[in-house]
């Protein structure tokens, strides 16, 4: 499967000045995992090439490769797939933060612990029966997630500061501050921080992305 435009675009950031940024914006953010020698390992253990896991999880391979040596770096969403693709759930690669209560406070984030340029902040909690999940992203200016899908379920994005470009299907669109997107997840879509500032989105997405506890505990 070749890569798609979009991956191949994909940007990044110099390091040090990705290091920079997400120390001032997450300075409680917990310790991040490798995740392409986690995604290497997985795979290699299951006996799965490259070209396997692009099709089981519908990404390229080429992007795939590129994950795998920390040159390309896997949004939440893909995560999902390929989890989905090495029989396992996305607990492998991140350690989601474990809610304690019904509301979030602004003076203790949650922060997703991901390899990624990009910060994620958890807004949502848990509840028995839980049906989505919402994000504070914060994208560096130069990053791009990659092209990803789901089989079923719905994302909002709702954009709090700065400027992106989504493209959904074969469309392209520039979001400002209070603009918002919702489409349906079986349909192709990405998003780019094409200026040079910090981009603020609101996430709202189904279905779940970290499974509940509490209907984990439930079931048993």
């Amino acid at each position: 499967m070749a890569a798609t435009p979009l991956e191949l675009r994909l940007q990044a950031l110099p390091r040090n000045r990705i290091k920079a940024m997400a120390h001032t914006a997450t300075k409680s953010n917990p310790v991040k995992r490798s995740i392409g020698s986690l995604l290497k390992a997985r795979r290699l253990a299951k006996g799965l090439t490259l070209q396997e896991l692009a099709e089981r999880s519908e990404l390229s391979a080429a992007f795939l490769s590129q994950a795998e040596r920390g040159k390309a770096t896997p949004s939440i969403v893909s995560l999902i797939n390929i989890a989905n693709a090495l029989d396992t759930d996305i607990h492998y690669f991140i350690t989601p933060p474990s809610p304690t209560s019904l509301v979030r406070r602004a003076d203790d984030p949650q922060y997703v612990a991901i390899d990624s340029p990009v910060v994620y902040k958890r807004l949502d909690t848990e509840i028995r029966n839980q049906q989505m999940n919402a994000l504070l992203m914060e994208i560096p200016p130069g990053v791009q997630l990659p092209v990803v899908h789901r089989a079923e379920g719905e994302d909002f994005f709702y954009v709090l500061d700065g400027e992106v470009e989504q493209t959904i299907g074969d469309e392209a669109f520039t979001l400002r501050q209070g603009d918002s997107a919702h489409h349906n997840t079986q349909v192709d879509h990405s998003v780019i921080n094409k200026s040079d500032k910090v981009a603020k989105l609101l996430w709202v997405g189904t279905p779940l992305l970290f499974p509940s506890s509490l209907d984990s505990d439930k079931k048993r």
